[in-house]
């Protein structure tokens, strides 16, 4: 039996090597940058990373690229429509409020109305303003469209979508005075 050391303490079990996470992969790594630049809304430089991460060793990240890919690619589309008039951007803002995206509505109209203060326009802010129950900004818009073409008065007060809108005092007022 041999003495111990006094001098150096006792002796410490040999120690494991420190484990580490393993890298990601390239392709993990481009999903990851692919989807910082898909959230910063940057979806140019998002398309181009998650098409880099298709292909590689794991599968799931290829799937979920491939499916951002796609929204990717839908949202540039939807952002290269150009309208350079009333009439294309009113269209656009009608789409828009039939799929009740009503924020959408109301910038396409808003713009249109840049082109053009056409009585149209203002008849249809006027109907997403009071379905984003705006009251004050609908009946500014349908004012308006009746100065432009007063027509508008009987076409609103006969139109269903005015409907609920009537039970407001200031939208009532509007559709109901003969000046």
């Amino acid at each position: 039996m041999q003495k111990s050391n006094t001098k150096t303490g006792p002796v410490k079990p040999a120690s494991r090597p420190a484990t580490s996470t393993p890298e990601p992969s390239a392709q993990q790594k481009s999903f990851d940058a692919a989807m910082q630049a898909f959230h910063m809304r940057d979806f140019a430089k998002a398309k181009q990373l998650f098409d880099a991460s298709l292909e590689g060793p794991v599968k799931e990240i290829g799937y979920a690229a491939r499916q951002h890919l796609l929204m990717c690619q839908q949202r540039l589309a939807k952002s290269n429509l150009k309208f350079d008039n009333a009439e294309d951007l009113y269209n656009y803002g009608i789409s828009q409020m039939n799929k009740r995206d009503l924020d959408g509505a109301q910038i396409s109209f808003e713009k249109a109305l840049k082109h053009d203060d056409a009585d149209f326009v203002h008849y249809a802010l006027a109907l997403v303003m009071g379905a984003k129950q705006d009251i004050a900004s609908a009946a500014t818009h349908l004012r308006r469209a009746i100065e432009i073409a007063p027509r508008n008065r009987v076409a609103a007060h006969n139109d269903p979508d005015f409907a609920e809108l009537m039970q407001h005092p200031q939208i009532r007022e509007l559709l109901t005075s003969s000046s």
